[in-house]
């Protein structure tokens, strides 16, 4: 009777409802990245080639703009999407970065997690970014460029130094919080 008391002290048994609970985490983290990853699949079809974006996105332009985008279309076509490539992986990185520094979470220094979770946001959305364009080499009317890759990757280092300097700024007033409460806690135990 000891014993098993003992053994089951030290190592309780496994449920199920940790491993669920596991699997929810882990969901948490990693499913808004793999849904990212699953809006540029769809985006690479054929259906979002610019002869098929070009119609709407101008009726778009035209009614903010007038209809004096018509000269330069051409030129603003290209820098929306251009744009909403870097934007659009920008983001995609922000989503890596919060999967990877959750995931790291237990590490010992802060700056070493965050700059690990960068390193891998970037290098997650080159490899995401190059698979893309690879994958348009393929499409009928898609063409895959390493330029766009190398956009890309802009757009995630851009995010990532943005968010970078403001984890940075924001790192005193944590560290202030965290001495405030445990000042209140010192004070209630004495």
């Amino acid at each position: 009777m000891a014993s098993s008391s003992i053994i089951y002290g030290v190592y309780p048994p496994k449920t199920s409802v940790s491993g669920n609970k596991r699997l929810r985490v882990q969901l948490q983290i990693w499913l808004p990245m793999l849904a990212c990853a699953m809006v540029f699949a769809v985006e690479s079809t054929s259906y979002f080639g610019g002869e098929h974006t070009d119609a709407p996105l101008r009726r778009v332009a035209e009614s903010i703009c007038g209809s004096g985008v018509d000269a330069n279309w051409y030129v603003i076509h290209h820098l929306i999407r251009k744009t909403g490539h870097f934007m659009g992986y920008g983001l995609f990185s922000l989503v890596c970065f919060r999967g990877f520094w959750t995931a790291f979470q237990n590490m010992v220094s802060r700056l070493q997690r965050r700059l690990l979770a960068h390193a891998l946001a970037i290098l997650a959305t080159f490899l995401v970014a190059g698979a893309d364009e690879i994958h348009q080499c393929f499409v009928p009317n898609r063409y895959g460029q390493f330029s766009d890759v190398l956009l890309d990757t802009a757009g995630a280092l851009a995010m990532g130094l943005v968010l970078f300097r403001v984890m940075a700024a924001l790192e005193p007033c944590e560290s202030a919080q965290i001495a405030s409460k445990e000042s209140v806690i010192v004070e209630a135990a004495a």
